[in-house]
């Protein structure tokens, strides 16, 4: 599957299961890399995750980070607060 097209399909999804997506992928960049996750080590292993991300060109199809957050961003209704 090509990015354009990834990215289009991206773009309908709601904003819950875009978080889902991305947490699975940093579960699958964490699983190929086999980093360890323990309390003390967990920011320098999301450091790495996200210069690996970076390395890879994993977020090269949002030309405009401001415009691409809102776009997925939904605000919703907090339980007794309508």
């Amino acid at each position: 599957m090509n990015i354009s097209m990834l990215n289009s399909e991206i773009k309908v999804l709601s904003h819950t299961d875009k978080l889902y997506l991305l947490q699975m992928l940093v579960q699958e960049i964490i699983k190929e890399e086999r980093v360890s996750l323990q309390p003390q080590k967990q920011g320098q292993c999301a450091a790495e995750i996200l210069q690996r991300m970076t390395d890879r060109n994993a977020l090269a199809h949002i030309s405009d980070p401001v415009e691409w957050q809102r776009d997925i961003r939904q605000d919703r209704a907090f339980p007794g607060r309508e």
